[in-house]
């Protein structure tokens, strides 16, 4: 049974009779001449003029009625399209109605923490097919998260987040094979690769001719951990209330985040943290006390270096750009890298194909990387209210406000974390001292 069957017969079955009966008396409405004629109380519905006048007409033409010309016959055909539609019209609005109630009281009936339990859950969540998901959506706050991946032209930068600038980027089809939006720590521990991006070669060669040591220089890099933002490398990092696409995105007008409702990272022991103080969950859509944009990001999200699962959340990609049908791209990609044009520009491909077209194209090749819930285009839920329920449960996971048994957890696991970083780092280094010997 979907969800939305579940809960109208959990929560509106009063509304679903009246919406059943109301169906049925439009259903019997006379629809032909002889209908009416057998009617005794003309329904109230048909005493709209352009009806009443259509009615009256026919009545009137006795000749016609009784030997059928051509004329009364088109009046009569005409009617009775007119009847048609009409209570095709009113089913459509008692559906409308409907709905529309539905909505209301699925808005006024929030999870129970039983419900919590058993529709929030990762597991829950990441099963849950993508209908299912959006009528779920209807009994939260509106509350949310959202984590924005890169894939194409780096055209989105600001203040000095302008890694890749000008370059094509992928970090979205890696986060599709891993599953898990992790944090930093976590994917160089992970990715031999990634920990060898994080060290600046140059850096390490400048301190190797200064004759230091590998362990010296691996403490260097250790120092970004010895700070008070410990969070910062040891979290996922999402906006709160919309996405940052044209801060953190790829190409301009093109998007790929994923969506999380905030309630469920609030059930699955996701401890948040945030070094704007001014954001509080439960307080509204994204409202920001301090009127900066950039603000809205940096929700640290931590879970002890388990990530969150892609699945649990709706992929959205923006469906209707015009890309390149081999890469996937706005502009033209050879080798790796944008083709400029004579302008100074990104060079356009001369044959494109929509973004949707490309990527189901992609998925169908790749189905093991398919996330379970994918929205070609944008999802944004809001809220314009103060929640104070909401407020307070986000309030009791963060990191401070956990038992004595939790925060040594996160103090044993503040310990883990280094000394598994400060090993891999290790590995990294003394195997670039290694490489610089050989080729002196």
């Amino acid at each position: 049974m979907s969800l939305e069957k579940k809960f109208e017969k959990e929560l509106a079955g009063g509304l679903r009779k009246e919406t059943a009966d109301r169906l049925r008396e439009i259903r019997k409405r006379p629809a032909t001449l002889k209908d009416l004629q057998e009617e005794k109380n003309m329904p109230p519905e048909y005493e709209a003029p352009h009806i009443r006048e259509r009615i009256e007409e026919i009545k009137r033409n006795i000749f016609g009625k009784i030997f059928k010309t051509e004329s009364f016959r088109e009046k009569e055909l005409l009617l009775m399209e007119i009847l048609e539609s009409a209570k095709k019209h009113d089913i459509k609005t008692a559906r409308e109605d409907y709905q529309r109630k539905f909505n209301k009281i699925l808005k006024n009936c929030p999870l129970t923490p039983e419900e919590r339990e058993k529709y929030l859950s990762t597991e829950a969540m990441e099963k849950m097919n993508l209908d299912d998901y959006l009528i779920l959506l209807k009994r939260l706050s509106g509350e949310a998260f959202y984590h924005v991946t890169r894939y194409g032209v780096r055209e989105n930068t600001f203040f000095e987040h302008e890694t890749g600038k000008s370059e094509f980027m992928d970090s979205f089809t890696p986060l599709l094979e891993d599953g898990r939006i992790k944090s930093c720590a976590a994917t160089i521990i992970s990715n031999r690769e990634f920990a060898r991006s994080v060290v600046d070669e140059e850096t390490v060669r400048e301190e190797k001719e200064k004759g230091k040591s590998a362990g010296e220089v691996v403490e260097k890099f250790m120092a970004t951990y010895d700070t008070p933002y410990f969070l910062d490398r040891e979290s996922t990092h999402f906006s709160y209330g919309r996405d940052l696409n044209r801060m953190y995105g790829g190409e301009d007008n093109y998007k790929f985040y994923f969506y999380y409702p905030a309630e469920y990272i609030l059930q699955n022991d996701f401890y948040h943290s945030t070094r704007e103080s001014q954001i509080t969950i439960g307080q509204g859509y994204y409202r920001n006390r301090g009127g900066i944009e950039q603000r809205y990001n940096d929700f640290e999200i931590f879970n002890f270096g388990e990530g969150v699962p892609i699945n649990a959340g709706i992929l959205c990609i923006t469906g209707d750009a015009q890309v390149d049908p081999e890469t996937g791209s706005q502009y033209v990609i050879k080798n790796g890298k944008p083709v400029i044009d004579e302008k100074g520009e990104f060079k356009k491909p001369e044959k494109t194909i929509s973004s949707r077209q490309y990527w189901e194209n992609y998925f169908e090749t790749h189905p093991d990387l398919k996330p379970s819930k994918i929205i070609y285009g944008g999802l944004y839920t809001e809220s314009i209210d103060a929640n104070p329920d909401l407020e307070n449960w986000a309030r009791s996971k963060e990191i401070h406000q956990q038992d004595e048994d939790k925060k040594q957890e996160f103090l044993d696991y503040q310990k883990k974390i280094r000394q598994a970083l400060r090993e891999i780092l290790t590995n990294v280094v003394k195997e670039m001292y290694r490489e610089f010997d050989s080729n002196a």
